[in-house]
């Protein structure tokens, strides 16, 4: 996976608990580990390469326009994540700037923060294609963020392989990530979902503070978008 080097046995998905909510949910299901490690395995090292490059410029820019206006610049961030998961859940394709964009807006925890609300909204299947679009396209380190979010949102919704894949990539090139440890403790000591998606609270009170309108939180059973 990109170079970290992890490998390893997991438990039959479809026979766990959180399978079942998935089922339930109308979510996919993975019968071999292969299958949950293409959701998220780099599509293409060579674009991931020259991502990179992009990366940077576009880290230098969102600097000096972070110190102009910090808040302007995360509510920016946010408006445009949602305009990206929108678009990639109709179909369509994202340029290298506006992924790179989106990389380093990953990279701001404020930003992140208000993004976990996601996984627990109305268009949370859209956010997480492009979680997963993300964690496919960016290359270390800009990619741990979005597997970051896309294992949330996997577990929120119950699907605890695909969030378990998608923590131990992240934890491989960031072991000191304190999110992707808290969230993987949580599913190995066997944490129900709904006891985890109180964290997408904060992120709808820090979107309301900062007047970002997120889409609506959903009932837990009803299927995402």
């Amino acid at each position: 996976m990109d170079g970290c080097g992890c490998s390893g046995v997991i438990d039959d998905p479809s026979a766990s608990p959180l399978a079942m909510a998935a089922v339930l949910d109308g979510r996919q299901l993975y019968p071999r580990r292969s299958d949950l490690q293409a959701v998220i395995a780099v599509d293409d090292p060579v674009r991931s390469a020259e991502l990179a490059v992009a990366l940077g410029h576009q880290a230098a820019d969102r600097e000096i326009a972070h110190r102009a206006d910090s808040v302007g610049c995360s509510r920016q961030d946010v408006e445009n994540a949602l305009a990206a998961a929108a678009r990639v859940a109709d179909g369509q394709s994202l340029s290298d700037t506006e992924l790179a964009r989106l990389g380093c807006a990953l990279g701001d925890a404020r930003v992140r923060d208000m993004l976990y609300a996601l996984a627990v909204g109305e268009n949370a299947g859209a956010a997480e294609s492009l979680w997963a679009l993300l964690a496919r396209v960016l290359p270390e380190p800009w990619r741990v963020g979005a597997l970051v979010l896309l294992a949330f949102s996997a577990y929120a919704r119950g699907d605890g392989p695909l969030a378990g894949v998608s923590l131990q990539a992240a934890l491989c090139c960031e072991p000191g990530h304190r999110m992707a440890g808290m969230l993987d403790t949580a599913l190995q000591s066997g944490l129900r979902p709904e006891h985890i998606r109180d964290i997408a609270v904060t992120g709808y009170q820090r979107a309301e503070q900062l007047g970002i309108r997120l889409p609506p939180r959903r009932a837990f059973g009803q299927r995402a978008g």
